[in-house]
């Protein structure tokens, strides 16, 4: 069957964003990208959360049943998680005592972590430390996933996270433009549409 689903969106400038928006209804049509195991060690491979080595491995017949239910866990974390970003979109910052940052503290804690140095991707001429999640079965990408989450709620900017002003549309991202006004997921699918519209209203 042919795939109708467009290319998945990353236009979150931050990877947890993405991770939410890979449900997305950016033009009253719904799609998920994140339907069943093969979707999400696609996605998360396109994401670059996931080496093309590590896909390979995950896909092997023995983890087929596993890696279903692992898709399900992540599409339900994911849910969980969109609430939490629903709430820092409208508040700009993350409710003391928050049930998500416990959840992603056990699901980090379950993960096998590796320590080690890179070059600074600043692109500075030190080095950073950064920490690693090993996959070695499907019931080690939530660990990861949660890693990543829990990276854009101590580092990002939370004042920035906006919801994309289209009429029905329910991307997020993280506003990083010179001066923070960034209005829509993308000027192909939200923004040229409103300005159409506002257009015709003129007219």
């Amino acid at each position: 069957m042919q795939d109708i689903r467009p290319a998945p969106f990353f236009i979150a400038d931050n990877t947890a964003l993405d991770f939410v928006n890979s449900i997305a209804t950016p033009r009253a049509t719904a799609y998920e990208w994140l339907s069943s195991g093969q979707d999400v060690l696609e996605w998360l491979f396109q994401a670059g959360l996931l080496t093309d080595d590590e896909k390979t491995k995950l896909m092997r017949a023995q983890h087929r049943k596993s890696l279903d239910l692992a898709s399900e866990n992540i599409r339900a974390f994911r849910e969980e998680f969109r609430d939490l970003v629903n709430t820092i979109a409208e508040t700009n910052d993350v409710p003391a005592g928050h049930q998500m940052i416990n959840e992603l503290n056990r699901l980090m804690g379950q993960g096998t972590q590796s320590l080690s140095l890179a070059p600074d991707r600043s692109g500075g001429q030190g080095f950073g430390l950064s920490i690693t999640y090993a996959i070695e079965k499907p019931e080690d990408l939530l660990p990861r996933i949660a890693a990543v989450c829990a990276a854009f709620i101590a580092e990002a900017d939370l004042r920035y996270v906006r919801r994309c002003e289209g009429a029905s549309c329910t991307l997020f991202f993280l506003d990083v433009s010179k001066n923070h006004k960034r209005r829509w997921c993308s000027m192909d699918v939200c923004g040229n549409r409103a300005k159409a519209a506002a257009f015709r209203k003129r007219g």
